[in-house]
């Protein structure tokens, strides 16, 4: 019985993390082309969930300041016609988050500011991945 679970298990997580099957529609953000921003998503918000776990950026503005620089890049891919790798993305990482292992951040400044450049380049990324998708 925990055979099956376990391989149930598996099964479920390959799903959710494997790309997208077939020929996708490049137009609404689900073909091949999507998936580097798909994954690009992914990364930020599991480096802006690590950073909201820093002790020091409690009641910091930094956290607030890359929330709204993620929903203006959410918008920008909505303009971009790729909304929908974004949200799968999210989909993704709903998923999988709540069975993730990670520690905590360390307390402490520099701890801080590594998972804030970690954010900040996550949502680089994000930003040039977004622009290099065709309209």
């Amino acid at each position: 019985m925990r055979s099956a679970a376990a391989t149930a298990g598996m099964l479920s997580a390959a799903a959710l993390l494997s790309p997208g099957c077939g020929n996708g529609d490049e137009q609404n953000g689900t073909g091949e082309s999507a998936e580097p921003l798909r994954w690009a998503t992914f990364r930020v918000l599991a480096a802006r969930d690590f950073l909201a776990t820093c002790p020091a950026a409690a009641g910091r503005p930094e956290p607030i300041r890359a929330a709204e620089r993620f929903d203006e890049l959410r918008r920008f891919a909505a303009r971009k016609g790729a909304a929908q790798a974004l949200w799968l993305a999210e989909n993704d990482y709903g998923g999988v988050a709540r069975h993730g292992g990670r520690a905590p951040c360390e307390s402490g400044n520099e701890a801080f500011g590594q998972a804030l450049a970690a954010l900040n380049g996550a949502l680089d990324e994000l930003g040039g991945r977004i622009a290099a998708m065709p309209q």
